[in-house]
């Protein structure tokens, strides 16, 4: 995973935006993934938590990429429909967005979510996926302006 990438995760992780994930914020990610309530403290500890608490930047990091393998998060939402969310994210660097941009719509989305409020994150997931919509066929009605007018 790329930096930016596990940036993005761990800030998406950090649910109360404090800079760290703290216990409540990993349970609230873990059980969202359906990870088995006797496994969270588990892998909280295997992020190094359990020396002062939480995980900071630098031991989720350093730690990901075992974490993720005991977790086989491959196996976690495999086969479901991408959300309007993950679609934009993975087409986000076809758009130059800032990176401050990008955390901000992030952000947006896991304050949304984490509210449980239905009725706005449908609403916001909408938005998103009209804006990757509308981006799509500007880009495209771009691209063929400028073959236009190179002819």
């Amino acid at each position: 995973m790329n930096p930016s990438s596990l940036r993005r995760l761990f800030s998406a992780c950090d649910v109360n935006k404090s800079g760290r994930i703290e216990y409540e914020d990993f349970t609230v990610v873990c059980r969202e993934l359906s990870v088995p309530n006797a496994e969270v403290q588990t892998l909280f500890d295997k992020f190094g938590a359990c020396e002062d608490g939480y995980i900071d930047y630098s031991r989720f990091s350093s730690r990901f990429q075992e974490v993720s393998e005991t977790l086989n998060l491959a196996s976690f939402g495999s086969g479901a429909t991408p959300t309007p969310w993950e679609e934009f994210v993975d087409r986000i660097d076809e758009f130059t967005l800032s990176e401050s941009l990008r955390e901000q719509l992030a952000d947006l989305y896991q304050v949304i979510h984490s509210s449980a409020n239905t009725t706005l994150l449908q609403a916001y997931e909408e938005t998103i996926h009209s804006l990757v919509s509308l981006s799509l066929e500007n880009k495209l009605t771009s691209k063929q302006l400028e073959t236009s007018l190179k002819r």
